[in-house]
């Protein structure tokens, strides 16, 4: 793959890795380290990609792996969780409502956590989903469904 395809590629994708990075590290430095090598794994690999329109589930697979493998390489080394929410939508000042929905899909256990970025933030479908998570199309509509209510449920 030449350099500038492959620069596009990391360009378009760059915000879900490193959002998905997060959700499993919990460190925005850490995140970095685990993107790109979820990045490089990409580029070692991308010649096995045999279908095109399955590229987010596949980086969604190389990025869980490669944020695991941080994990099992820094689990004597606890890096402190910061405050930094780089998944969160941005903002705006003053907005408190979208600061309560991100703090709450911040609080989540991680596998709804996950579902949420997969949905919203990086736009992922039902079988996108479906297919990055090894579950059924039904399963991640019911998940979703749960979310939702959990997150109406806190925000009172």
């Amino acid at each position: 793959m030449k350099a500038e395809t492959f620069d596009r590629f990391v360009r378009e994708h760059e915000r879900m890795v490193r959002a998905l990075a997060y959700s499993w590290v919990r460190s925005a430095s850490a995140a970095d380290d685990v993107a790109q090598e979820a990045f490089l794994r990409a580029y070692r690999s991308i010649g096995s990609l045999r279908d095109l329109t399955k590229v987010k589930p596949w980086l969604y697979t190389l990025t869980r792996n490669a944020a695991m493998d941080w994990l099992r390489r820094e689990k004597r080394h606890r890096v402190e969780e910061l405050n930094v929410d780089v998944a969160a939508p941005a903002a705006k000042e003053g907005d408190d409502r979208v600061d309560r929905v991100a703090r709450i899909v911040e609080e989540l256990r991680e596998d709804y956590r996950q579902l949420v970025l997969l949905r919203f933030v990086d736009g992922l479908s039902y079988a996108e989903i479906a297919e990055a998570l090894g579950m059924s199309v039904g399963a991640v509509g019911e998940k979703l469904h749960r979310v939702r209510k959990m997150v109406v449920e806190r925000m009172g």
